[in-house]
């Protein structure tokens, strides 16, 4: 572990959100706990007077833990940590780097397979983009394994992942699931992490097609030695942010990956990135997007999206929503008001009225589908596979 580790937003462009988060750091006055989070982040030095009040300290460490920033705060802050702390932190980073081990395994095993059947595989976010765009890929963790799909192939990956051990966690038959859900998913055996195999990608106000993603994937070799496939840089871009914004940015590090992919791009993968956000529907993700980003790293993801149109419905997407929207990840979205914020924030994120009333039309869809299925069948984790294999 390097003596003086280099802060992790060091090229971030501060704003005065940042700089005032820098502040009520320092100063201890004013200042969510999620403010000063950043701002060690963004000044590990700041660790050596937040660390010493326990309470704010941790209550930032849980939510860097929510944020999936844990890692990247005890390998940031380590050189200004006092003893006390000290054991927490070699423990955090213990953890972080035998799971991203374990997980680059797991996801050996499963690629492998894939191709020895002959069957087109991409790796789906997990430790190959954190290899690809970190210089410290056990920092960002990941918790299961995604793999991409063509639809075709789904009943031939439901049988091989069933020879691996793997089970399917599924309910519907095949012609129910493929529009309600846009992945298989297997719950793994022992110790290896959850997969999901994507056929489709989810893409707020209804699914997109995988092929398209698939056919353009990019071999990448990594560092475990194996080799693979990925999105290519303009399609994990535009994924990334899409992902975030699906999410409404409760984790942040998917946030982060956006801005940081973003950094990589060329002139002509911006324009790629732009031309898919419009094709597919997907404009106001990235105007929020931009703003979660600029609100909470002092950086909007630059991926040629700066001149599309503020959402709006009711009242126009603002900063403030857009925080919000984190906020709620701290696990208080359990009343009746918090469920119904969240559930305009994608309202507000569609990108106008129309979009909003399709992305409304597409849940309530979905939801009726599954209610209307459950009321009239018994719960049978076999019909999957069984209507699979007709």
């Amino acid at each position: 572990m390097p003596s003086t580790p280099s802060p992790p937003f060091g090229n971030a462009r501060a704003t005065d959100t940042g700089a005032d988060a820098e502040a009520a750091a320092q100063s201890g006055r004013g200042g969510s706990a999620l403010d000063c989070l950043l701002a060690v982040l963004k000044t590990p030095a700041l660790a050596a007077d937040l660390a010493l009040r326990t309470a704010l300290w941790t209550e930032i460490k849980r939510l860097a833990d929510i944020h999936r920033f844990l890692g990247l705060l005890a390998y940031s802050s380590s050189s200004w940590l006092p003893p006390s702390e000290r054991q927490w932190r070699d423990r955090v980073l213990m953890i972080h780097h035998r799971r991203h081990v374990q997980r680059l395994a797991a996801l050996r095993r499963l690629i492998d397979a894939f191709n020895n059947e002959g069957m087109a595989c991409v790796s789906l976010k997990g430790p190959l983009l954190a290899e690809r765009f970190y210089a410290l890929p056990f920092l960002r963790p990941s918790n299961d394994l995604d793999l991409l799909i063509h639809e075709r192939d789904a009943a031939a990956a439901v049988q091989l992942m069933t020879r691996l051990g793997f089970q399917p966690d599924g309910r519907y038959p095949w012609h129910l699931q493929r529009r309600l859900v846009q992945h298989l998913t297997f719950v793994a055996p022992g110790d290896s992490p959850r997969v999901e195999v994507h056929y489709q990608l989810y893409g707020g106000n209804g699914y997109l097609d995988a092929s398209g993603f698939v056919d353009r994937s990019v071999a990448w070799r990594s560092a475990a030695g194996f080799d693979s496939r990925v999105m290519s840089t303009a399609d994990e871009a535009f994924y990334s942010c899409v992902h975030a914004g699906n999410h409404a940015f409760h984790r942040l590090r998917w946030l982060y990956d956006v801005i940081t992919i973003a950094r990589t791009l060329t002139p002509e993968e911006r324009s790629r990135v732009r031309g898919l956000a419009i094709g597919l529907g997907q404009s106001g993700l990235f105007v929020a997007a931009g703003m979660a980003g600029q609100e909470f790293f002092g950086e909007a993801p630059e991926l040629g999206c700066a001149d599309f149109p503020v959402p709006w419905l009711l009242t126009r997407l603002t900063p403030r929503q857009v925080r919000r929207m984190v906020e709620r990840v701290a696990g208080t979205a359990s009343g009746l008001s918090e469920k119904l914020g969240y559930r305009l924030d994608f309202c507000r994120m569609a990108g106008s009225p129309l979009r909003a009333a399709g992305t409304i039309a597409f849940g309530l869809d979905l939801e009726l589908r599954k209610r209307w299925y459950e009321l009239r069948n018994p719960v049978d984790p076999s019909e999957l596979v069984r209507s699979l294999a007709d």
